[in-house]
This record gives structure tokens, sequence and C-alpha cells, in this order.
């Protein structure tokens, strides 16, 4: 990722979508200043989490948002405000400033990976080793070939991850984890796209893990930070 995240201070216009990549181990914003921007509800939120792992991404997480915000609004990360809309996405806003954006947060692998935009915006992740409880019966083949369910593993993660990403922007993240018990993802995906339109892009990543946006308004454009201009493994 950019070493010093350098963003021209711009409000994303409707259709445009804002993509940051980076590892939890991303060392450009000091332990002192992350835990500065962090409310204390979010620090009680971070102390709750099983391990040190987990509690470093989240801080980690928060803060680069905070600060990629206060790069698009010119302000200071410290006066950046992250809350849930009453279906729990993510909305960002600067003090004394009206825009407010949107904004979601993302895990893949050593990956973390941050959404910016005008509209209601969804990332989705799907890794190598994800099952759920229905595909246990005909699990896709790990090596690119083809089961007979006609999946590879790559083609079923690619899926899951488009339809993570569109829960995430209708503001049912809570619902992601009931899939690995229930066909619930695949029925409630299909809901959504008949009620209203959504727009998904699939992001390039290493291996087969697998990743996609989603957005409420078309995709015009897509500003990418942490990614090569060469594809990873071709996709």
């Amino acid at each position: 990722m950019n070493e010093t995240l350098s963003i021209d201070p711009c409000v994303p216009a409707r259709g445009e979508v804002f993509v940051f990549r980076f590892r939890s181990q991303w060392q450009r914003i000091s332990a002192h200043d992350a835990a500065t921007w962090l409310t204390q509800d979010e620090t009680r939120r971070a102390a709750l989490l099983p391990s040190p792992a987990l509690r470093y991404r989240y801080i980690s997480s928060r803060a680069v948002l905070r600060l990629a915000v206060a790069r698009l609004l010119d302000c200071a990360p410290d006066t950046v405000d992250l809350r849930d809309d009453t279906k729990g996405r993510l909305l960002a806003q600067a003090t004394g400033s009206d825009a407010v954006l949107c904004a979601d947060i993302g895990y893949a692998g050593v990956w973390i990976m941050l959404g910016i935009s005008a509209t209601h915006v969804g990332l989705g992740t799907s890794l190598p080793s994800f099952r759920s409880g229905s595909d246990d019966t005909n699990p896709p083949i790990s090596d690119g070939s083809k089961g007979s369910n006609g999946f590879s593993a790559v083609a079923f993660g690619r899926q899951r991850a488009r339809d993570n990403s569109m829960l995430s922007a209708a503001g049912y993240r809570s619902s992601i984890d009931s899939a690995r018990v229930s066909p619930f993802v695949e029925r409630h995906t299909h809901e959504l796209a008949a009620r209203e339109p959504w727009y998904v892009f699939d992001l390039p990543m290493p291996g087969q893990l697998c990743a996609s946006i989603c957005s409420a308004a078309p995709l015009n454009i897509i500003h990418a930070f942490g990614w090569s201009k060469r594809n990873e493994n071709g996709r």
C-alpha cells in the first residue's frame, strides 16, 4: 500500500469507490496514534476480542479507515466519527462536515480491506478452506478442477465473496456467518437482487483468496490502493 496513504482531498461522487488493501503489520500508523484515534467504545470492544492478533487487526482497520477518510475530507483522523446506521453499516463523518461517507471493512487471510464510497458499499471475502454445512455433501475440488457439482474451489469462493459483499452492502453482514450452517446466503442474495440493483466487482487476490466489492450505485471509478499494477494470478 502507498507508504504515506497519499490521497488528494475529495468527496467521492456517486459511483466512485476507494478500496484499500494492507497487512495488519502496516506500520505507518504508530500504536499511540491508533489508540488515540479510537473511541472508548472501540477500545472496550477491542479488549473483548479473544486474541492479541484479532485485537491488533481490529485496531489497525479502524485506525487506517479514519486516516483514509481524513485524507478524503481534508481533516484530522481524530475528528472522524465512525458510527453504524440502523442496519449496522459503517458511516464516516468529520466533525463540522456535512459530508457522510459509507464504508466497510473486510478481512481475507493476512489482508485488511477497506471500502469507502458516497453510497452503501460492502466487501465480501472467501477463504479456500471455507465450507458451509450445505456444501459438505458435495464439496468443490481444491486443485481448480471441477467436482461433480460443476464448481471448482476458486469459482465457489468467488461466488461466495460476491454474495457476501452484497449482504454486507445491504446491511446483512451479521447473517454472513449463518451461511456456514444454513443455505441462507443463496436464498437471501436472490431476494436482494430481485428487489433492487446491486453492482459487484471482483478484486484481484493472491492464490485462492477471493474478494469482491458491492455498491448500491453503478461502479464508474474504482481507486485501488495496495495492489500492484499487474493483476495477481491473472485475476
